[in-house]
C-alpha cells in the first residue's frame, strides 16, 4: 500500500483541487493525509468536510515546514496503516502528466531493492525540466553564490545540466514529488526536523547513502510543478535564513566539510543576509518616496 502525504500551508482551494482532480487518478491501494499547517482550526474542519473520505486531515496552528510536517504525516499514516510500504511526499501544486505516475514509481521501488527514494520527470510552467540533481553540493560553489547572487542575480549561479534524462541513480530528486521506501525512511529517521524548507532532499540523500540506499530518477512518467505557496519570487528573509541554516547543517554534519571551509561559508552567509536586507530596505524607501 502507498501512503500519500501533503503539507498544505494556507492553500485551501489548491489542496482541494489537487486531492479531487489528481489523486483520484491513483488506482493503486493508498491512503492520504493532508497536514494543514499555519492555519486556524476552521480551515482544517472545512478541508475535512470538503474532502470527505478522500483523505485524513491533520491540523497544526504552527507552520511546521517541510520536514516536520511530512514527518508528522508519515508517522500518522504508518500508525493507522502499518501495511503501507511506500510513502509519496507531494506538494499540492502538482498536475499528473502521466496518470499512472504513482503506480510506476511504486513498481520501480519494488523492482529495485537497492533504491530508497525515487522521483519522476518534472516540468515547470514553461516546460523547463526541474532536476534531477546529479552532483553533490560543493561548498565552494555556495560560498561564491552567497556573495555573488545578491549582486549579480541568481541566473549567473544557476547550473543547467543538459545531459540526457535517462533512468539512473542520481544525487537528489525534487522534494515536491518523490516516493520513499518505508523501511529505509524509518531506518534513517525520516527528514531532519531541524530544517524548515530547504536542503531536505540533500540531507535525505546523505542519510540514505549511509545505509547503502540510492536515489533514483524515473523519466518514463512525468508531472508538472506549478510552484505554489511554499516559495515566492520576492525576497523573504525568513526563508533565506532557513536556506542558509540548511547549508550550514548539511556541510557540517553530512558533507563533513573542514572547519576553515565552514567558516568561509558562514561568513558568506552573513554577507548574503546583509546584502539582501539592504536591497529590501532600498525597495521600501522607494515605495515610501512614491507615496
Amino acid at each position: 500500500m502507498i501512503g500519500i502525504i501533503i503539507v498544505s500551508y494556507k492553500s485551501f482551494e489548491q489542496t482541494i483541487k489537487y486531492v479531487r482532480n489528481e489523486l483520484t487518478k491513483v488506482k493503486a491501494p493508498h491512503r492520504t493525509v493532508v497536514v494543514n499547517v499555519g492555519s486556524d482550526r476552521a480551515s482544517s474542519d472545512k478541508l475535512e468536510s470538503e474532502l470527505g473520505d478522500l483523505c485524513h486531515v491533520l491540523h497544526s496552528e504552527e507552520n511546521l515546514g517541510y520536514a516536520r510536517g511530512n514527518n508528522l504525516g508519515a508517522d500518522y499514516l504508518l500508525k493507522l496503516y502499518p501495511e503501507i510500504d511506500h510513502l509519496l511526499f507531494s506538494n499540492d501544486d502538482i498536475e499528473f502528466l502521466s496518470d499512472n505516475v504513482v503506480e510506476v514509481l511504486s513498481q520501480r521501488l519494488d523492482e529495485m531493492p537497492e533504491v530508497g527514494c525515487i522521483g519522476p520527470k518534472i516540468f515547470d510552467l514553461k516546460d523547463n525540466l526541474q532536476g534531477p540533481g546529479y552532483r553533490r553540493p560543493a561548498i565552494g560553489y555556495y560560498i561564491r553564490r552567497n556573495i555573488g547572487e545578491p549582486i549579480f542575480g541568481s541566473k549567473r549561479y544557476w547550473y543547467e545540466d543538459n545531459r540526457p534524462r535517462i533512468a539512473e541513480a542520481v544525487h537528489i530528486v525534487s522534494g515536491c514529488f518523490h516516493m520513499v521506501r518505508v523501511s529505509s525512511f524509518k531506518q534513517v529517521g525520516g527528514f531532519d526536523p531541524r530544517t524548515f524548507l530547504y536542503w531536505e532532499e540533500e540531507i535525505l540523500s546523505a542519510r540514505l547513502e549511509k545505509i547503502g540506499k540510492k536515489v533514483y530518477f524515473e523519466p518514463s512518467v512525468a508531472i508538472r510543478h506549478y510552484v505554489g505557496n511554499t516559495t515566492s519570487s520576492a525576497p523573504n528573509l525568513l526563508l533565506l535564513r532557513s536556506e542558509l541554516f540548511g547549508q550550514r547543517l548539511y556541510f557540517r554534519e553530512y558533507a563533513k566539510a573542514s572547519f576553515f571551509m565552514r567558516f568561509l561559508l558562514g561568513a558568506s552567509a552573513k554577507i548574503r543576509l546583509f546584502l539582501v536586507h539592504l536591497a529590501c530596505l532600498k525597495r521600501a524607501c522607494k515605495r515610501l518616496l512614491k507615496k
